[in-house]
C-alpha cells in the first residue's frame, strides 16, 4: 500500500477473512496485552488509556482511498499493529464505514475493553467481531498474555457474555494454543465451560505458526489441535492456512507496499503473492532490495521461510 495510505495495509490473505484489507486505529505495539505469542514482538507501549491515537479523518481518508485503488476485498477489518478499541473514534470511524460501503466490517480485538459501554456499544455496529480468549484460568492469562495490570480473565469473560446478549452479528472467537501451557485437559474443560456462557457463532482454534514474541512459544500439532477441537464441540475449528498462488498474480508492487504488510504480520512468499495478486519472482526481487538495505529480515520456522520488518 502506497506511503500516503499509511494507516492500511493489504489487501492481505486471511486465514478467517479471505482478503482482508486492514486498518490500524493505534501506533505500532500499543496494546494493553504483550502475548508471548504475538507476531509483531513484544508490547512497546502497554497501556489501558482510550484516547484518539489517530485522527479519525485521516484513518477514513487513508481507507477510502484506497478501496478506490485495489480489487474489492472481502472484509475490511480494525485491527493492524495494536489493540483498535484503545481509540476512542472508534464508534465514529465503524459508523462512517458502514455509511459509505457494503463491505462486510470485522472488528479483531482480545476483547478486553467489551466491559466498557462506549466500546460495547461502538463495536454492536460491525458485522463480525473476532475476539480472542486464550486462557481459561487466571494464571494461564497471566503467562500467555501478559496483560495490563489492571486486567483480569473473569473480568473479560463477564464482558463477552454481556456482549453476547446484544450483539446481533457474529463473534467468532479465537482461542490461542500455545504448547504446555494452556493445552491440558483441565484447561480444555475449563474452555469448554465459559464457551457455554459466551456462546460464540465459531469457536476457531489457532497455534504459532509466525515467529512469535517470545522463543519458548511452542506450536501445537495439528492431530493435538484437532483433538481438542473434538472435546470444544461442533462450532469448533481448526484454522487452516491458505497458500494457494493466484493464478492472476500480475500486479507491479512498490516496496513501500511491502513493507507496509511486514510492519505488521510476517509472511511468507506466498502470503505476499496471494494478497498482492503480484507474482513470487516480482516479489522476490523487491525483498532483495529492501535485505540489501536492512529494512526486513528472515526467519525459518515450522519449516516455512518468513518475512519480517527489521527492528
Amino acid at each position: 500500500m502506497s506511503k500516503k495510505w499509511k494507516h492500511i495495509y493489504g489487501p492481505v490473505p486471511s486465514r478467517r477473512l479471505g482478503l482482508s484489507l486492514g486498518v490500524d486505529l493505534v501506533p505500532y505495539k500499543t496494546c494493553n496485552f504483550d502475548c508471548i505469542y504475538c507476531q509483531l514482538g513484544r508490547t512497546r507501549q502497554k497501556t489501558i488509556e482510550r484516547k484518539r491515537y489517530i485522527e479519525a479523518g485521516d484513518i477514513l481518508d487513508n481507507l477510502f482511498g484506497a478501496l478506490e485503488n485495489i480489487t474489492k476485498p472481502d472484509f475490511i477489518t480494525l485491527a493492524g499493529s495494536g489493540e483498535p478499541t484503545l481509540n476512542s473514534d472508534i464508534g465514529f470511524i465503524i459508523r462512517e464505514i458502514k455509511k459509505k460501503t457494503s463491505i462486510p466490517l470485522a472488528v479483531l480485538t482480545n476483547g478486553s475493553l467489551l466491559t466498557d459501554d462506549d466500546v460495547s456499544e461502538a463495536l454492536t455496529l460491525a458485522d463480525v467481531i473476532l475476539p480472542s480468549l486464550d486462557a481459561s484460568g487466571e494464571d494461564t492469562f497471566q503467562k500467555i498474555d501478559r496483560p495490563h495490570e489492571s486486567l483480569h480473565l473473569e473480568t473479560i469473560v463477564e464482558g463477552l457474555v454481556k456482549f453476547r446478549e446484544k450483539f446481533t452479528g457474529a463473534i467468532w472467537l479465537e482461542i490461542f494454543f500455545v504448547d504446555g501451557i494452556n493445552t491440558s485437559e483441565t484447561s480444555v474443560e475449563l474452555f469448554k465451560k465459559i464457551l457455554e456462557r459466551i456462546n460464540p457463532d465459531k469457536v476457531q482454534l489457532n497455534t504459532a505458526v509466525r515467529p512469535p514474541a517470545e522463543s519458548f512459544v511452542k506450536t501445537v500439532s495439528d492431530s493435538e489441535l484437532h483433538k481438542i477441537c473434538e472435546k470444544l464441540g461442533e462450532k469448533c475449528e481448526v484454522i487452516v492456512q491458505r497458500e494457494e498462488i493466484p493464478r492472476d498474480a500480475k500486479n507491479i508492487v512498490d516496496p513501500e507496499t511491502i513493507m507496509a504488510i511486514l510492519s505488521r504480520r510476517p509472511c511468507t512468499l506466498i502470503d505476499l503473492s496471494k494478497g498482492l495478486s503480484a507474482s513470487p519472482n516480482h516479489i522476490l526481487k523487491t525483498i532483495a532490495v529492501l535485505q540489501k538495505e536492512g529494512a526486513i529480515k528472515s526467519y525459518f520456522q515450522n519449516r516455512e521461510l518468513f518475512y519480517a520488518r527489521a527492528g
